[in-house]
């Protein structure tokens, strides 16, 4: 203990030794902080390639009011506990090591979210936030994923490496603080507490402005995204998400609120086509029109909906293949017999979302997923839905737990009859927490499809082996050359995803039961690849291919129009020509006739994203709008164009406005005659 003896000051005498040591606790969490930015800097690969030195430091400058608000946070209830009169931390040897041992606990949960958020923010190209509890209910299936997928062993090992010398600093300050000094006066203690607690306040709020304390967007200071996102801290950004409003309805209620467009239902009517509701409408009905076909198709085909897994465009052949390799041969060939939709984006950039507005034709919100949410059970009238009603058996395929992200439940309540997964498939077939390789599954599909020539069916195939832990089975494809290097695992998988996707409509598209049967092809999200913004289109362009079975190789095109996910049920239906009541956010996207505007929305964590016309706006909530032009994203040109800029951003926020209060509204699916929009109709 003598090592540590610092003499004594004359001023010691007039300092709380309390306040300093948790002032100096403060700033060493927060340089500790930055040290864990750098190792995110230096982990990042080539996304900070490009941005100038002087930008990537100045992140480490705004970044350390992010981290000093949060060490304030840690360290303040921590200081008025370790300065309890007559049982502070100076006096009381248990009460000193209580403390020492809360702080040490806090600091570890902390350093564990700094961990978590590196991969997390090089897979989806955003900081730590609530998604990475989205599958917090299926551990069993996770954490064996998670092991497979990353360096867990040196992860941990850095996490230790970075406990242990914090530990060791704290010791040393408690040391050389508290030990080393004379006790300072109770007095002194309490008289510094209001001090204390000024700089604590001031520091966790981040700001002196009095309208608003710290807001994620304030990390927004350059024109380089890496560099804005770099500078923000992933345990404010997590507590933000998870913890402040992101699972609760009312606070995203309250959220919602504050986007502040009265006639957000009016905008988006506009943008559909549809009759606008009167001016004093103030509660309008949901979205909605009745379709109708002259004349309705006797002979209705049956229909295949695959969502393939990260099936992103920029790694497809006939789209925006990145990678000098095939990836793609049997996709590809497909392409060339089919109708091709080459300008398509997905609403969001996780398996739930995909499957959510792909069947359902609904935007993606942010908040907890609504397949996870109460309010999603008979919520949602998509194809599911629409084909039960016109004698449709519904069906839905998937590789692993029907459990996972909710599936079996949302589904089987919204309109789907029969759930086929894990548990339907020889168990020696299963490979990992994904269950079983996307072919097994295929080959169940086509055994039951096949069966069913005595009535119509809808079948949606979800497949999963194009993700970690990358496990591809021995079957018969060409691999990926060695001179991939990194990316050989990742591509293969892509490519055996590809090979099984042909290996069945194959046999699809030569047997004589599928006959007159839609086939639809799309995926659930796109793949990052080169991100140039904090919401780059990458995370969200996908295919869609289209075709009839009985027309396969007769009808080939392909369409540049633009669209997305939530278009696939209105453009399925004009193919099935049944009459129907439509209350999607999307229209068809083969019908030249209508008024509708072409558009993409899509989402994710506090970002809304919006193209139309050659131009992609991104809408941060709590923070400020970047507008571009699709064909270069390196332009902010929200300055340059400022009313276009607003234009944009409006209808971006208006659909994800009127999404979530039309998720409010009830509707009566057994009786759409009687839908009060009817009356606006006239």
């Amino acid at each position: 203990m003598r090592a540590f003896i610092v003499k004594p000051s004359r001023w010691s005498k007039y300092l709380s030794s309390p306040a300093v040591y948790y002032l100096l606790m403060a700033v060493t969490l927060t340089i500790f902080f930055e040290l864990w930015r750098l190792v995110l800097l230096l982990l990042s690969g080539n996304l900070s390639r490009g941005v100038p030195t002087g930008t990537l430091l100045m992140s480490f400058l705004v970044g350390a009011r992010f981290d000093f608000a949060i060490s304030c946070y840690i360290t303040l209830p921590l200081y008025l506990l370790g300065n309890i009169p007559w049982l502070d931390i100076s006096r009381n040897r248990i009460f000193r090591i209580i403390n020492f041992c809360l702080m040490a606990a806090v600091v570890a949960l902390a350093y564990f979210l700094q961990l978590a958020d590196i991969e997390f923010f090089k897979f989806f190209n955003a900081r730590l936030n609530s998604v990475a509890l989205a599958w917090s209910d299926t551990p069993g299936i996770v954490i064996p994923m998670i092991w497979n997928m990353y360096p867990v062993v040196r992860y941990l090992l850095l996490f230790l490496l970075f406990l242990t010398a914090f530990l060791l600093v704290m010791r040393w300050l408690r040391n050389t603080v508290i030990l080393s000094q004379a006790r300072s006066p109770v007095w002194i203690n309490l008289v510094y507490i209001p001090v204390v607690l000024v700089i604590f306040f001031i520091g966790a709020r981040g700001r002196l402005e009095e309208k608003s304390p710290l807001r994620w967007g304030s990390a927004y200071f350059s024109e380089y995204d890496f560099a804005n996102q770099l500078a923000l801290n992933p345990i404010y950004t997590f507590y933000y998400d998870a913890v402040y409003d992101a699972d609760k309805k009312k606070q995203i209620h309250d959220q919602m609120a504050h986007i502040d467009i009265p006639d957000a239902d009016r905008e988006v009517r506009k943008l559909l086509g549809l009759p606008v509701p009167r001016d004093n409408n103030k509660n309008p009905p949901r979205i909605y029109r009745k379709v109708t076909f002259q004349p309705e198709n006797d002979e209705p085909p049956n229909v295949i909906l695959i969502i393939m897994e990260s099936f992103g465009s920029t790694r497809i052949g006939v789209l925006d293949n990145r990678f000098p390799f095939e990836i793609t041969p049997r996709f590809d060939t497909l392409a060339q017999n089919g109708l091709l939709f080459t300008n398509f984006y997905s609403a969001g950039q996780h398996t739930y979302t995909g499957i959510f507005s792909t069947l359902y034709g609904y935007p993606t919100l942010f908040g907890k997923s609504v397949m996870k949410m109460v309010t999603g059970q008979n919520s949602f009238w998509g194809l599911p839905s629409i084909l039960r009603d016109r004698d449709y058996e519904t069906l839905f395929f998937t590789t692993h737990d029907p459990l996972f992200d909710n599936m079996q439940g949302f589904l089987r309540s919204n309109g789907m009859m029969k759930i086929y997964s894990l548990f339907d498939y020889d168990p020696k077939y299963k490979l990992s927490t994904l269950g079983v390789p996307d072919h097994i599954m295929f080959d169940k599909a086509f055994e039951v499809l096949r069966e069913k020539n005595e009535g119509r069916f809808f079948a949606t195939l979800l497949t999963s082996s194009n993700h970690g832990p990358w496990i591809i089975p021995d079957v018969p494809f060409e691999r990926i050359p060695e001179e991939a290097g990194d990316w050989r695992v990742k591509l293969d998988c892509f490519k055996y995803s590809d090979w099984a996707l042909g290996y069945f409509l194959n046999k699809v598209n030569n047997d004589p039961a599928f006959k007159n049967t839609l086939i639809i092809v799309t995926a659930d999200n796109g793949v990052t690849h080169d991100p140039v913004t904090d919401h780059d289109l990458t995370q969200f362009q996908i295919p869609l291919l289209i075709y009839n079975t009985d027309s396969y190789g007769k009808e080939n095109r392909r369409i540049d129009r633009l669209g997305s996910q939530i278009d696939i049920v209105s453009t399925v239906m004009g193919r099935v020509r049944l009459n129907y009541h439509d209350y999607t956010f999307g229209h068809d996207l083969l019908d030249t006739a209508g008024t509708a505007v072409d558009y993409a929305h899509f989402s994710e964590w506090y970002k809304v994203g919006y193209i139309e016309d050659g131009y992609h706006v991104i809408a941060r909530l709590n923070g400020p709008t970047s507008f571009y032009r699709v064909e270069d994203r390196r332009h902010n040109l929200v300055d340059s164009l400022p009313e276009l800029a607003r234009a944009y951003e409006k209808k971006a926020l208006s659909i994800f406005k009127d999404a979530y209060d039309n998720m409010q509204r009830p509707f009566n699916e057994s009786n759409h005659n009687s839908h009060p929009l009817t009356a606006a109709d006239d």
